[in-house]
């Protein structure tokens, strides 16, 4: 039968996690002959408070790595799992995650599917209905009125934006056009990155959908369908 791709997903919040429930959206990968890596990077809740707040300050690093390590562990440990066709999805912060893995470790990622995704914390402050949290991940204290030239600079270099111009693997956007959690700006400003740098770069668009991308049977199974879609022509084409 051949080895089995691995779709690496780890989940969005970040404070959250990801448990033994049945998801709709890993199980039409594993009914495709995926595997799928479901994470609870250190952030995540359940593993008590101290664990939880470790990640603030360290998004884009410390979450980044546990997915990495997740990851390599997975392929030591499951031999029928194909090391050249491993794939990031995520979405929010698991879209956040899945950009960083694919521009910090593209050896590795061969191709992202995220859904309205943190692209550039900087540029978030201002537009989001959470400004809170983007100093809050980013570990500084809040200062709405003004902040500061090195409070961007720090929420830059912890964003996927980043690391754009090192992407070599193909990255599918879906994007909610009425999210105010994540704007949709986030998306274009990472679509237009990739665009000028003459990478391989797709976009869904939802208007009217926010950031669940859940309104509508559209938004829940056309996103489903092209990720699935997405990810079988970028693993074919690496084989080809």
């Amino acid at each position: 039968q051949g080895k089995v791709p691995l779709v690496v997903y780890p989940h969005g919040g970040p404070h959250s996690n990801q448990g033994v429930d049945l998801y709709p959206d890993h199980t039409l990968m594993a009914l495709h002959g995926m595997a799928v890596l479901l994470i609870n990077y250190r952030g995540s809740t359940g593993y008590g408070q101290a664990t939880l707040e470790s990640l603030l300050g360290k998004v884009g690093r410390q979450d980044v790595d546990d997915c990495v390590a997740a990851t390599k562990a997975a392929l030591a440990a499951n031999p029928h799992l194909d090391g050249d066709a491993v794939v990031a999805c995520g979405r929010s912060h698991g879209g956040f995650l899945g950009l960083h893995l694919v521009g910090q470790f593209p050896n590795l990622f061969k191709a992202a599917v995220v859904g309205n995704a943190v692209t550039n914390i900087a540029s978030m402050f201002g537009t989001t209905d959470i400004p809170d949290w983007c100093f809050t991940e980013i570990g500084v204290a809040p200062v709405f009125s003004q902040p500061t030239p090195q409070q961007y600079v720090t929420a830059l270099e912890k964003s996927p934006m980043q690391h754009v111009s090192k992407v070599t693997s193909p990255v599918l956007l879906l994007v909610g056009g009425a999210d105010r959690r994540v704007p949709p700006t986030q998306s274009k400003e990472y679509y237009h990155a990739m665009k000028e740098g003459g990478q391989h770069v797709e976009m869904r668009w939802y208007a009217d959908h926010t950031h669940g991308l859940t309104e509508t049977p559209r938004g829940l199974g056309d996103g489903r369908i092209h990720t699935l879609k997405f990810f079988e022509a970028a693993l074919k084409n690496k084989s080809n």
